[in-house]
C-alpha cells in the first residue's frame, strides 16, 4: 500500500507546529521571572516531567539519525546497541535523580561552581554552548529535511521555516512553555509509533517477509566492528550522564520523589521507542533500499502507511525535532544568561532584567546555530560531534560533583573539562586529514578516559 499525497503529511505538521506556538504562548502568561523561565518554578508534576524528558532527549538524533539512520544503513543490531545507550544512562541518571534535585540550582555550570569554582563554572557553560548549539543546528537541519519530504521545498529553505517557528515557540514562555508543550509532543509521538509502524510491517507483508528482504547480516551489525559500533554507543552514553536539559528537567520536578518515578518511566519508554524505531529503520530498508538513511522514517510514513496514520506519524516526527530543539535552545539561553552575564558582567541583576536577557540569549544562540549547520550538513555527523564534545569534557566532572564531591579537587575539576574538550576537537582535526588512528577509533575513547584520567590523577589523598 503507498501513500503518495506528501501534502497531506505536509498539513499535518503544519497543524502541529501552529498548535504548539499557540500552545506555548499561553503558557508564557505562567512566566513571572526567571525561576519560572529556566526551571518552570520548580512545580512539574510526573505526567508533564516524563513527557518532557522523553520529548526533549529523542529529536532528530532518533528519527533521522540515531537509530532511524544505523538501522537503515548498517543493521538492526546497531540500531539496537545505540538505542541500549539511552535507557541505560538514564537508570544511571535515576538513582541519582534525588541529589541532582538537593542541588536547587537553575543550570549545570551552577553545580559545577559548588565544586570545582568560578573558573571551572566558566569553562564548562563554554563548553556546553559548543555542544549545545550543535544540537540545535541539527534539530533546525531535521525540520528541513522533514519539509522537503512532505512538500518538496529545498532542505535549506525548509531548514529556515524550521528557525522561525523553534525560535517563535522557545523565546516567550520558557521551561513551562516547553515543558507542557512537551507533554503533548510526547503523546503524539507515542500515537505516531505505536500505530504506524505496526500498520507498515503489516502492509509490507509481516516481519518476516521484511526481513527476507534485508541485505545478509542486516539483522546484525553489518560490516561493522565491535569498536565502531562502540562509537555510537560511547557518546551517547556519556554524553546523557551529565546532559543539562535533564539535569534541569529533575531541578524543575516538584520533589525529590517526582524525579526519580520520572527518572524510571522515562527509562522504560525510551527503550521501547528506540525498539521501535529500530524495527520501523529495517522495514523502509526493506521496501526502499535506495533512499538516503536520514528519511527512512519519514519515508515510511508516506508510503507504507495508510493516509491518516502516515499523517500524525510524520506529524510525529516534526514533534520529536521541535520539542528537542526548543529544550535545548533553552537551556543554552538560560546558561549564557545565568552563568555568564548575571556571573559575571551584572551580578545585580534582578529577575526581570535577567527574564529579558535570557530571551536575547535565547534569539541570538538560535542564529549562531543556524550558521553552524554550514559546517556540518550531516545530521547524524553533527550529532556524534555534540555528544562527544559534551560526554567527554562535561559528564565525568559533573557525575563526580553530585556523587563524590568529597574526593575531587578543583584543579581536577577544571582540567578534566579541558582536556576532554581538547582532546575531542584534536581527534575530529585528524580524523579530516586521515589520520589511521583517529578513523579508525571514535573520538569519545581518548577523549573520555584522558578526561577521567585527570580527575583520578588529581583527586583528593588520604592524609595519615
Amino acid at each position: 500500500m503507498e501513500n503518495t499525497n506528501p501534502s497531506f503529511a505536509f498539513y499535518c505538521v503544519a497543524i502541529y507546529l501552529v498548535f504548539i506556538s499557540l500552545l506555548g504562548i499561553y503558557f508564557a502568561k505562567k512566566v513571572k521571572n526567571q525561576e519560572d523561565y529556566a526551571i518552570a518554578g520548580r512545580s512539574l508534576p510526573i505526567y508533564v516531567l516524563v513527557g518532557t524528558l522523553i520529548a526533549t532527549w529523542m529529536g532528530a538524533g532518533t528519527v533521522m539519525g540515531g537509530a532511524n539512520s544505523l538501522g537503515y544503513q548498517f543493521g538492526f543490531g546497531v540500531a539496537i546497541a545505540f538505542s541500549l545507550a539511552s535507557p541505560i544512562g538514564q537508570l544511571v541518571l535515576t538513582f541519582i535523580s534525588k541529589k541532582i534535585r538537593r542541588q536547587n540550582a537553575q543550570t549545570v555550570p551552577e553545580v559545577i561552581e559548588k565544586v570545582y569554582g568560578a573558573e571551572a563554572r566558566f569553562v564548562s557553560t563554554l563548553i556546553i554552548l559548543l555542544a549545545y548549539l550543535g544540537v540545535v543546528a541539527y534539530q533546525f537541519l531535521g525540520v528541513g529535511t522533514l519539509l522537503q519530504s512532505t512538500l518538496g521545498i529545498s532542505v535549506e529553505t525548509g531548514t529556515i521555516i524550521a528557525f522561525v517557528v523553534i525560535i517563535a515557540t522557545s523565546l516567550f514562555g520558557g521551561l513551562y512553555s516547553v515543558a507542557y508543550t512537551d507533554f503533548i509532543s510526547c503523546i503524539m509521538i507515542m500515537i505516531g509509533l505505536l500505530i504506524g509502524v505496526p500498520f507498515a510491517i503489516h502492509n509490507a507483508g509481516g516481519l518476516s517477509a521484511v526481513i527476507e528482504r534485508l541485505p545478509e547480516g542486516h539483522m546484525g551489525f553489518g560490516n561493522l566492528s565491535f569498536v565502531q559500533v562502540l562509537g555510537f554507543f560511547l557518546p551517547t552514553f556519556v554524553y546523557l550522564m551529565g546532559d543539562q536539559n535533564m539535569y534541569q528537567r529533575f531541578f524543575a520536578a516538584k520533589d525529590e520523589d517526582t524525579a526519580m518515578k520520572g527518572g524510571l518511566w522515562w527509562s522504560g519508554l525510551t527503550l521501547f521507542i528506540g525498539i521501535i524505531v529500530s524495527i520501523a529503520a529495517i522495514t523502509s530498508r526493506s521496501l526502499y533500499p535506495d533512499i538516503k538513511p536520514a528519511q527512512a522514517f519519514i519515508y515510511l510514513a508516506q508510503n507504507g502507511m495508510p493516509l491518516i496514520i502516515g499523517g500524525i506519524s510524520v506529524a510525529a516526527v516534526a514533534a520529536f525535532i521541535v520539542t528537542t530543539a526548543n529544550s535545548f535552545l533553552l537551556s543554552i539561553g538560560v546558561s549564557t544568561s545565568w552563568d555568564l552575564y548575571a556571573r559575571y558582567f551584572d551580578r545585580e541583576a534582578n529577575s526581570q532584567k535577567m527574564l529579558k536577557v535570557s530571551r536575547i540569549c535565547v534569539l541570538g544562540l538560535g542564529v549562531a546555530a543556524y550558521i553552524l549547520i554550514k559546517y556540518f550538513p550531516n545530521i547524524l555527523a553533527l550529532q556524534m560531534y555534540a555528544y562527544t564534545m559534551y560526554g567527554a569534557a562535561i559528564s565525568p566532572a559533573l557525575v563526580a560533583a553530585v556523587v563524590c564531591p568529597d574526593k575531587v579537587t578543583k584543579k581536577g575539576g577544571l582540567f578534566s573539562m579541558i582536556v576532554g574538550g581538547i582532546v575531542t576537537i584534536m581527534m575530529e582535526v585528524l580524523k579530516k586529514r586521515g589520520w589511521h588512528f583517529a578513523v579508525t577509533y571514535p573520538s569519545v575513547l581518548p577523549a573520555v578516559i584522558c578526561s577521567i584520567a585527570v580527575l583520578i590523577l588529581l583527586q583528593k589523598r588520604d592524609v595519615k
